[in-house]
């Protein structure tokens, strides 16, 4: 029975990193755009300044809109060293078909995410130098793969703002500055005719990354991500990047 059950998580290992691969090869297909200055969404006349950033920073400035955003959100970066929460939920005709929770602690190029699942299992990785580690909590055996730069996203069950990049612009419905939970975020939203969804992604300009998105079919929501407040840097050091037999992969700076 044990040896079936680390048949299974091998396989569905495996299935993620192949995922994980694929999804990088497209990620390469889009080439960096020139730098850009993103407005202040709270300033009155977001023309003037930009202008202002363009004479400081050298930058190009634009306004977010449907043609633009896919260029402004490849301008983005995200912070080095933070951590957050995030919650994941998934919905069949408004009703909760489970919600996914995922600590994250990001640091040097090291991701750390521990995933309560709604079954009460709890997934740790840490993703880094190309690595792969996976365990759960209700076991000691530790996978240990190659990994892609999307796998850390993938593990947290996350979609990442670099999927606005692979959007065809005709797909793109609404764009531009929003306030969303305090943070002035680009707001991404896009009819996806073919699947017969709708795609909404609010993206942090000043972390640069995803503080929620969400997914509409047929008028209904079907998946939501939250993030709480981000922390930067991190505040929790000791034991993140450590494996269960003790090793210490990463040591953040403190």
């Amino acid at each position: 029975m044990e040896d079936k059950k680390r048949i299974i998580l091998a396989v569905a290992i495996i299935s993620v990193v192949l995922l994980a691969v694929l999804y990088s090869f497209f990620l390469n297909l889009f080439a960096r755009t020139s730098e850009l200055v993103v407005a202040d969404p709270n300033a009155t006349d977001s023309v003037d300044s930009a202008q202002e950033s363009l004479n400081q920073e050298g930058g190009i400035p634009v306004e977010v809109t449907t043609q633009t955003v896919q260029s402004v959100v490849a301008s983005l970066q995200r912070y080095e060293s933070y951590s957050r929460t995030m919650s994941v939920e998934y919905l069949e005709q408004g009703q909760s078909l489970g919600t996914v929770t995922a600590r994250v602690w990001v640091d040097g190029g090291w991701t750390r995410s521990s995933v309560a699942r709604s079954n009460g299992v709890v997934e740790h990785a840490i993703v880094g130098d190309g690595m792969l580690w996976l365990w759960h909590d209700s076991g000691e055996q530790t996978y240990h793969g190659p990994a892609t730069a999307a796998t850390a996203d993938l593990m947290q069950r996350l979609p990442t703002y670099e999927d606005v990049l692979y959007l065809d612009q005709e797909s793109i419905t609404d764009a531009g500055y929003q306030i969303w939970e305090g943070q002035p975020c680009i707001y991404v939203e896009a009819h996806l005719a073919q699947w017969g969804y709708v795609e909404r992604y609010w993206i942090s300009e000043t972390s640069g990354l995803l503080m929620a998105t969400e997914t509409e079919e047929e008028g209904q929501v079907v998946y939501t991500m939250r993030s709480r407040p981000v922390t930067s840097p991190l505040e929790q050091t000791d034991g993140i990047f450590t494996l269960p037999n003790g090793t210490e992969l990463h040591v953040p700076d403190t």
